[in-house]
Order: structure tokens, then C-alpha cells, then sequence
């Protein structure tokens, strides 16, 4: 069995889609094709690799990683907010995708991907845990 970042790294592309799908009626159409672009596919390939290197990093590694995420996050959402774009628009897009990580993981449960229960909550923790940040690290810009 996997850890669920490299899970959801193997299911990246259904991820991308269903995030785009979800957004619908989350943002603001101009946002919404953003996260359609290549830039959302990218701000997605990034974010699951960041969420793989936390995962695997240890205890000690987490702290410095976070941070540089962070700043990141910061630069990127200062970016957008500089280009017309609403912070809540960033925020809500992290909080959609958290649903449809749900969904993916869903899916992965019934292709027997995930392992144990016990690991999987503990994983998906941590999955959420790092998903906050994000979020606090967008509305700094705010």
C-alpha cells in the first residue's frame, strides 16, 4: 500500500479534472480558468510534490519545508491578487480541492490502494494539516 500524496501524484490528472468541475460555482469564472490552464495544473503537480516531500521528510526536515512552502504560497497568492485576482477565490480553490482529494481517495479505496485505516487517518492528517497552512498562507496576503 502507498501513502496518499503518492496516490493522489498516481491520480493527478482525475484530481486536476474534478478540482476544474468543482470550481464551477466555488470562484469566479476568471479564476476557474486559471486552475484550468497549464499555470492550475502546474499550482497542482507542485502542490503534490511539496505534500510528497513533507510526508517523506523528517520531523525535524518539516518545519524549513513548511515554511519555504509557505512563502511560496505567499509570493503566489500576492501574484495573483496583484493581477486582479480575489484572495477568497484562492482560499475557497483549497478548500475545494480538499473535497475532491476526498473523492479521489474515494476511488482509490475501491481499487484497494490505500492502505490501513489506522494509516490512512494518520496520513490524511497530515494531508489536512498541511492544506491549512496553505490556506493561512493565503490570507496573509488578505
Amino acid at each position: 500500500m502507498k501513502a496518499l500524496p503518492l496516490i493522489l501524484r498516481d491520480h493527478r490528472e482525475e484530481l486536476w479534472r474534478h478540482w476544474v468541475d468543482a470550481l464551477a460555482d466555488a470562484v469566479d469564472s476568471d479564476y476557474r480558468e486559471l486552475v484550468a490552464s497549464q499555470l492550475g495544473e502546474r499550482m497542482l503537480r507542485t502542490l503534490i510534490d511539496d505534500l510528497i516531500g513533507f510526508s517523506e521528510a523528517e520531523q525535524y526536515q518539516r518545519p524549513a519545508l513548511l515554511r519555504a512552502v509557505e512563502e511560496r504560497t505567499t509570493a503566489d497568492a500576492r501574484h495573483r491578487l496583484a493581477l486582479g485576482f480575489a484572495v477568497l477565490d484562492a482560499v475557497v480553490s483549497i478548500h475545494v480541492l480538499r473535497g475532491v482529494i476526498s473523492d479521489i481517495l474515494v476511488d482509490a479505496l475501491v481499487l484497494d490502494e490505500l492502505p490501513a485505516f489506522a494509516d490512512t487517518l494518520d496520513q490524511l492528517k497530515v494531508v489536512n494539516a498541511f492544506l491549512d497552512r496553505l490556506v493561512c498562507a493565503t490570507m496573509i496576503v488578505a
